[in-house]
């Protein structure tokens, strides 16, 4: 009898795990900025890990959901697509419907944008190409907005695949992206791999965004996400918001799947960041 238990809840489970690949929740952030140059407090959408997930005909459900969120700008970290020139088309209709939405859009390469750079080289200058139609892509590279300085560090991809003890050998963040200016502004980096913050830290930001690790996939109350792209079981910081170097790292657990349709306790996310102008010490939202 115990077995047959075990075994209908283990059904149940993955029922759940595979519907809540479908589903889409937006996650709130306060953060309070002491930077003189931010005269209004800003909204940032921040979305990563698509993976090629469609919610919806073009996506339709996904650019609604963003568009409601009336923020002043989105930023995609990383992901989009997996790597495949097929990926295109899938690419082109989220942005250009995000874009047809008004949505101003930065876009910042994770891993298997550049995997395609391995696969097809001309597919990946084709990709970049066609995606700057819709969106702005920062990639080892500088935007300065009003009160608001963003950096996106396109981490090597080796970095993703080599032993972590032998990474220092040849990543150096500030030697990729550049230092913050101390000019007043609020300092975001983008970095897709929230693995190696310490190594952002020299870079100097208020708040680093990051995605990649897909929130653990699996999360368990009390212990968080289960398992990383490295495969490495209960490292921690896999979703949320947590103190890094001088400020924030934030890190979302990204609203798509990789190979295997499954999320549990752990729904596709977008997050909806308020920098705030006067004096409050962050806070999650629920």
């Amino acid at each position: 009898m115990l077995i047959y238990i075990i075994l209908g809840l283990c059904v149940i489970a993955l029922i759940v795990a595979i519907v809540e690949t479908r589903l889409l929740r937006v996650k709130h952030y306060t953060i309070d900025s002491q930077n003189s140059n931010l005269k209004k407090n800003i909204k940032i959408a921040l979305i990563s890990d698509m993976h090629c997930t469609v919610f919806g005909k073009n996506n339709k459900r996904l650019i609604d959901k963003i568009a409601d969120l009336n923020c002043d700008f989105l930023i995609v970290a990383g992901d989009v697509i997996n790597g495949k020139p097929d990926d295109l088309s899938y690419a082109l209709d989220f942005f250009k419907g995000i874009k047809e939405k008004g949505i101003k859009t930065y876009y910042f390469y994770g891993n298997h944008e550049q995997k395609l750079s391995m696969t097809d080289e001309k597919s990946f200058e084709d990709y970049g190409s066609e995606i700057r139609k819709f969106v702005e892509t920062v990639n080892n590279d500088t935007v300065v907005l009003d009160g608001i300085t963003l950096k996106g560090l396109l981490i090597p991809l080796k970095m993703y695949r080599d032993k972590i003890s032998e990474i220092e050998k040849y990543f150096n963040a500030v030697q990729l992206v550049g230092e913050f200016d101390n000019d007043g502004n609020y300092h975001i980096l983008v970095a897709h791999d929230p693995t190696f913050a310490s190594m952002y830290d020299a870079v100097g930001a208020d708040l680093i965004l990051s995605g990649h690790l897909h929130g653990g996939i699996i999360r368990i109350p009390f212990l968080g996400g289960v398992i990383t792209p490295r495969h490495k079981l209960f490292t921690g910081r896999t979703r949320g918001i947590y103190d890094q170097g001088k400020g924030k790292i934030l890190i979302t657990s990204g609203i798509g799947w990789h190979a295997i349709p499954l999320r549990f306790c752990n729904d596709p996310e977008i997050c909806m960041i308020e920098i705030r102008s006067s004096g409050y010490e962050a806070q999650i939202g629920s």
